[in-house]
């Protein structure tokens, strides 16, 4: 009985330290990116570090999800017929909303979670653009 005690107990360490294992090298370098658009017309994104490039896209009133690299990007969005520029911080999750076009900006967002109103780009006071995922 006490054998197959500790040949149970050592099974259950063996699987538990396996698990881990592949969960530290699972580590991945790309990140979720989630850009919701509550305008009436589509936005964009473009993303640019070095050698990486991406252009995203999202049609009014839906939202998408993205898998980028980790990486602090110079961007350059497009919404509600204007365009702006900053830096964007993917180096951990971030949620991008797009807010109405014909309304006031809303307050920033939660830390992670910002909210984009072309208006107020870059340094609005409603909004944060220079995003730093604090």
């Amino acid at each position: 009985m006490k054998k197959k005690l500790i040949i149970i107990t050592l099974i259950a360490v063996l699987a538990v330290l396996s698990i881990a294992t592949i969960a530290a090298v699972a580590k991945t370098d790309l990140a979720r990116f989630e850009i919701i658009n509550k305008t009436d017309q589509p936005v964009a994104i473009s993303l640019t570090s070095g050698d990486t490039f991406y252009y995203l896209t999202v049609a009014a009133d839906s939202t998408k999800v993205f898998t980028v690299e980790r990486l602090v990007y110079n961007q350059t969005i497009w919404s509600c017929g204007l365009s702006d520029s900053g830096s964007l911080d993917l180096e951990t999750y971030m949620k991008l909303t797009f807010t109405p076009c014909n309304r006031e900006a809303p307050n920033k967002g939660e830390r992670g979670m910002e909210k984009v109103h072309i208006d107020d780009a870059p340094y609005g006071v409603a909004n944060r653009f220079e995003y730093a995922n604090d």
